[in-house]
């Protein structure tokens, strides 16, 4: 029986751990505060995956769960200053994606209706990225759930939070994309924090995928079909992205042989013929974060390495194809999108 991390530190204590690790004077303690705050998450996500998986069967396409990373956690800290460790809320997080909007709205409601005690921390329209698109051009439906139960063996978890992300197929191709895109040209597009071609580019792809697969629009949407198909011609001979993308080919997973628990690392830099993915996998999820902790500190900002949770190999694949270097979706709704427009 798996034994998970059980949070040992109060809301004050990690909220001033949180603050002394931004400021650069964080003590031993403080930062083992931080690995239990993080690492007690694995407990909630294991709960909510179950409970997704009952009010999404035979609808969702995959379904997949992860632990925020520690140099990830440490950038939003810097990012939002005024947000605290403690009520950061996407540490734990799972990610659903749907063969359409109808279906990813049919769980969605679902899950509003399910009869549980955790709460939702917000109104419903707070974090809907489709009706109301980034301007970076993300789409997507975000719901934050608070950990909340009766039971004796749950009670020491709750009051943490798990964020739940809702896409359909075209709205995660796009999302991969950007993700793929900041790794091999070193941007954070995903951040707004890029180049302006960079943001550029990705605002007219969320149009044009938005505008030609789902009838809908993103954050282009006072451009003519003319205008945006030229503009983004244009973008795509200045920066290949297209082409970069169509010659990435995933190779790096082959071999994978799944378990529930995977560390999935993307170095940056590579020697010749060396696979850019490696991944480790582990029956259990304590020993998972153990190794998460330890190969972080290893690589440092050398890798991004990332604790992903499936109930298949597929499933894993599916819901992080970025780190598969697997943007071929993109690709194809881009060319067949600008045919359409």
């Amino acid at each position: 029986m798996v034994s998970f991390v059980r949070p040992q530190f109060t809301r004050s204590r990690i909220r001033a751990a949180g603050k002394r690790i931004v400021k650069g004077t964080a003590t031993p303690e403080d930062n083992a505060v931080l690995e239990n705050f993080r690492g007690s998450h694995a407990y909630i996500l294991n709960t909510f995956q179950a409970n997704i998986r009952n009010h999404s069967r035979e609808t969702s396409r995959s379904v997949g769960q992860r632990l925020k990373r520690r140099n990830t956690i440490l950038d939003k800290l810097l990012r939002e200053p005024n947000m605290p460790l403690s009520a950061m809320h996407d540490i734990a997080g799972c990610r659903m994606i749907f063969k359409s909007l109808q279906d990813l709205n049919d769980v969605r409601t679902s899950m509003h209706g399910a009869r549980w005690r955790h709460s939702l921390t917000h109104e419903s329209d707070r974090y809907d990225y489709i009706n109301k698109p980034k301007t970076t051009g993300y789409r997507g439906i975000h719901d934050v759930y608070e950990y909340h139960v009766n039971s004796i063996g749950g009670i020491p978890w709750n009051g943490l939070k798990v964020e739940i992300q809702y896409r359909t197929l075209p709205q995660h191709a796009w999302a991969t994309a950007v993700e793929v895109a900041d790794l091999i040209t070193s941007n954070r597009i995903k951040f707004a924090d890029a180049t302006a071609h960079y943001l550029r580019y990705f605002q007219l792809a969320s149009e044009i995928i938005a505008r030609t697969a789902e009838n809908s629009n993103s954050c282009c949407a006072d451009l003519g079909n003319k205008e945006l198909a030229e503009e983004f011609s244009l973008a795509d001979r200045r920066l290949g992205l297209l082409q970069t993308f169509d010659n990435l080919r995933g190779t790096s997973s082959r071999g994978l042989k799944f378990r529930r628990n995977t560390l999935l690392i993307f170095k940056f830099e590579v020697e010749e013929g060396e696979d850019a993915l490696e991944f480790r996998t582990y029956e259990n999820v304590n020993r998972a974060i153990e190794a998460y902790d330890e190969l972080e500190k290893e690589y440092g900002e050398r890798a991004d390495i990332v604790l992903v949770r499936g109930e298949s190999e597929e499933n894993i694949r599916d819901a992080f194809r970025n780190y598969f270097s697997d943007a071929r979706a993109f690709v194809d709704l881009i060319r067949e999108g600008l045919k359409m427009l």
